[in-house]
Parts: structure tokens; sequence; C-alpha cells
């Protein structure tokens, strides 16, 4: 089995810190528990993501009417 180079793995590595950081931005912004869906944010490419935005906009429209 051929392993992969570094660079991919460095390359996942800031993909999903770039991940967890824009989540944690965007859930103080609103409001939310940023630590907890920035580490949530860490854990899962991209499910987490969209979880967030799922729940967070969703959350969103509701109090809005």
């Amino acid at each position: 089995m051929k392993t992969m180079a570094w660079w991919v793995y460095l390359l996942i590595a800031v993909l999903i810190f770039c991940q967890a950081l824009w989540i944690f931005i965007d859930a103080r912004k609103r409001g939310e528990n940023a630590w907890l869906w920035g580490l949530l944010g860490l854990l899962h490419v991209p499910s987490s993501l969209l979880i967030y935005l799922l729940v967070t906009r969703r959350k969103g429209k509701s109090n809005s009417h």
C-alpha cells in the first residue's frame, strides 16, 4: 500500500483548522456556544460544517418569525 506524501497530511490539517476557526468565529458572532462548535469543527470534515450551517441557519429563521 502506498503512503501519502507529507504535504497531503499538512493540507488536510490546514483545512480542518480553517473549518474549525471559521465555525468558531461565526458561532461567536451569532451568540452560539463558540467553543463547542469550534471543537466539533476539528472532529469531522465537512459534516460538522454542514450540521453547523443547518442548525444555526434554521434557528435564525425560526427566531425571526
